[in-house]
């Protein structure tokens, strides 16, 4: 089992959140499995298409992004999850949000690139 997965991930995981952050449609779809599963904090789930198509009508903007307490657990060579806190600043569907949650994203390993298969957020109450 390769020792560098977790490095993967969360060099994966940065590219992710900058794809978001410049609306960056092309490489966001890339670093998404089409299996993916998008758990939103609201409790709402997307599969890849609906995710993306929030994306590319603008409905999901997102501003912000800083992550902390970030730990990558490699599961085989082809799996890992992340899970921390992740703090994102998103105006969705034209109202803003200053969200504060607990993630856990599920990544694999596809043809070569990592992609992100589950995300579930979940808000830290205050």
């Amino acid at each position: 089992m390769s020792t560098d997965i977790p490095n993967a991930i969360k060099a994966a995981e940065k590219a992710r959140c900058a794809a978001m952050l410049e609306n960056d449609n092309g490489v966001l779809s890339a670093l998404l499995d089409p299996r993916l599963q998008f758990h939103h904090a609201t409790g709402a789930v997307d599969d890849k298409d609906a995710y993306m198509a929030k994306m590319a009508a603008g409905r999901i903007e997102y501003v912000g992004i800083i992550w902390s307490e970030d730990n990558v657990i490699t599961l085989a060579d082809n799996a890992a999850v992340l899970t921390g806190r992740m703090n994102t600043d998103v105006r969705v569907d034209g109202v803003d949000k200053a969200l504060v949650n607990r993630v856990t994203a599920v990544w694999s390993l596809n043809d070569g690139a990592w992609q992100m298969l589950v995300f579930q957020s979940t808000p830290i109450a205050a």
